[in-house]
């Protein structure tokens, strides 16, 4: 719902009849598939939706107010399984690296998102041209190889990218493979997005991360984030935010106490442990149940 016009029609309904209003959102660890697929998570927002910077939210309130210290143990033992099992909002990506990219070569990564994406709409990031992007990329990266990686619902067919492929074609490497995200970001040391969540991931993962745009994860302080945005806009975001956090009591905050889970395979409530722990068992049942590994 969030921002789509299901959710701008239920607010001015609320707002006329005096009553609150709930947005519903796809949660940041979702499904072993696409959408379609059965979801483990949803995020409920009663202010607004959290990929909307030009508003407050309720994930924004979360990150001002909240003493995370007793969240922080869960918040860390579930980023070093994320990265143990390789999970993600979606998780049917290759987890086997291409061979072009396992090299020690410096190599930075630009992350497209699907054209109308209304977490650029919302997040700012139409204020940038996506071609100035890919040349502040070459620019600031004069010894490494650039790479561009395609959406996964573009690679589908489903949706059209928000950049432009071939001028990307002439400065980068297109990524035009479903490689798990987590996967695909450890083989780089700089990632170059504007409101993707895999610029989140990356900062788990300790990258250096350049935003263009202004998602969830920007105004509080990170230090490995580089926030590319025109400075007007950037004071008004500050001023709602301007705490300073870290990675992972931002991700208490947004995985853990903004995001509702259930498992749809038990048929019950969830947390954020045993969603991990289930997607990694359910995608080797589906991808790996006919593999057989012969020795000697």
């Amino acid at each position: 719902m969030g921002r789509k016009p299901s959710g701008q029609k239920a607010i001015k309904f609320a707002k006329k009849n005096d009553f609150p209003f709930l947005l519903l959102g796809d949660g940041f660890i979702r499904s072993v598939g696409f959408g379609e697929d059965e979801s483990f998570s949803i995020v409920k927002d009663d202010i607004g939706i959290y990929y909307d910077a030009t508003k407050p939210s309720r994930l924004e309130e979360i990150l001002k107010n909240s003493d995370f210290n007793k969240y922080l143990d869960t918040a860390k033992k579930a980023i070093e399984l994320i990265k143990e099992k390789k999970i993600s909002k979606y998780n049917n990506g290759s987890l086997v690296l291409p061979e072009y990219l396992k090299n020690n070569d410096k190599k930075v990564l630009i992350i497209a998102q699907t054209y109308g994406d209304l977490s650029l709409k919302y997040g700012y990031a139409e204020t940038f041209d996506t071609k100035e992007i890919i040349l502040k990329a070459v620019n600031d990266n004069p010894d490494a190889k650039i790479y561009l990686k395609v959406h996964p619902d573009v690679i589908a067919g489903k949706k059209k990218s928000n950049f432009d492929i071939e001028f990307a074609k002439k400065y980068c490497e297109i990524i035009d493979e479903n490689i798990h995200p987590i996967v695909l970001l450890e083989a780089f040391q700089k990632v170059y997005t504007q409101t993707s969540q895999m610029g989140f991931e990356a900062l788990m993962l300790g990258k250096e991360v350049h935003i263009f745009g202004a998602p969830f994860y920007v105004g509080w302080g990170l230090e490995n984030l580089k926030w590319h945005l025109d400075e007007n806009i950037k004071r008004k975001i500050l001023k709602r935010r301007g705490r300073k956090l870290s990675v992972e009591e931002i991700f208490a905050g947004a995985y853990i106490l903004y995001s509702h889970y259930y498992n749809p395979y038990k048929k019950r409530k969830s947390d954020i442990i045993d969603t991990i722990n289930e997607i990694a068992y359910q995608r080797s049942k589906r991808f790996y149940k006919n593999t057989y590994l012969a020795i000697g």
